[in-house]
């Protein structure tokens, strides 16, 4: 129900906007919450098509990763990830009974949302950390508000019927425009040293990635033959249900700001 949305809005949003602002230890709280409730949303829908993946596997990987983005920055993340991958081939010729499958999708699961969702560590940790953050969420943000009321109004050609037929191309459309506008106006008054030409393409890039991110999320609810990943925030479903783009926008973020920061110096 929209008023559901819109009080879960009201509340959501400032404590967001006060834990990015916050960062340290209560920027990395948040994450993990997200990442071990996103996981278990994941492991839900998964064990739904017959499949048993190690919750054990999936959930130490989630924290690690995790913890990684905390205190080792970008370089420790990808380490942990591929001692992961590691550990899994490991438990795989030491257990050659075990399914490697279902290994494989704890691991997927955990890589996917909890490394992922690390990067608005890595964000916050960044000079101006505060609005890194801010302008992953405004573009992903402004991406769903330009889709849903372009989509509304204007919405006739379907962008991907088999994954969602109610998304529609002039919604995409709409989403990538909106995205635009925000990062033109937004990016160039936070970060003065990156102009609006520059701004431009990489918010039309992000919103496209969010989109993707958001019909991955709709293709895994549609093979489990759910509605919603799950039923954590009231009016829009689970955690991957609201942050399926930003596991995609915020690592785009945060990698551009990272080789504008290296290519400026």
């Amino acid at each position: 129900m929209l008023w559901k949305r819109v009080v879960s809005a009201l509340i959501g949003v400032p404590l967001l906007v006060a834990v990015i602002w916050a960062g340290g230890w209560a920027m990395t709280a948040a994450v993990m919450v997200l990442a071990v409730g996103g996981y278990h949303e994941y492991l839900q829908m998964v064990r739904r098509i017959e499949a048993e993946p190690p919750a054990w596997l999936g959930y130490t990987l989630s924290v690690a990763l995790v913890l990684a983005a905390h205190f080792g920055g970008a370089p420790l993340p990808a380490i942990v990830a591929a001692a992961g991958i590691a550990f899994l081939l490991q438990l795989v010729l030491a257990f050659p009974k075990a399914r490697p499958a279902d290994g494989a999708l704890a691991s997927i699961g955990a890589f996917v949302i909890a490394w992922l969702l690390g990067h608005l560590i890595l964000l916050r940790s960044l000079p101006g950390g505060v609005e890194a953050v801010l302008i992953a969420f405004f573009l992903t943000w402004a991406t769903d508000t330009g889709a849903y009321f372009a989509g509304r109004s204007l919405g006739k050609r379907p962008l991907a019927a088999p994954i969602s037929p109610k998304k529609t191309l002039e919604g995409s459309l709409g989403g990538l425009l909106a995205a635009a506008l925000v990062g033109v106006v937004v990016g160039p008054r936070w970060f003065p040293a990156v102009s609006w030409a520059i701004w431009l393409p990489f918010s039309l890039i992000v919103s496209a990635l969010g989109q993707l991110g958001d019909l991955a999320e709709s293709a895994l609810k549609r093979i489990a033959g759910v509605k919603d990943s799950g039923n954590l925030i009231p009016g829009h479903g689970g955690v991957l249900d609201r942050f399926d783009s930003v596991l995609w926008t915020a690592p785009a973020t945060y990698y551009f700001l990272r080789f504008i920061e290296e290519y400026l110096r």
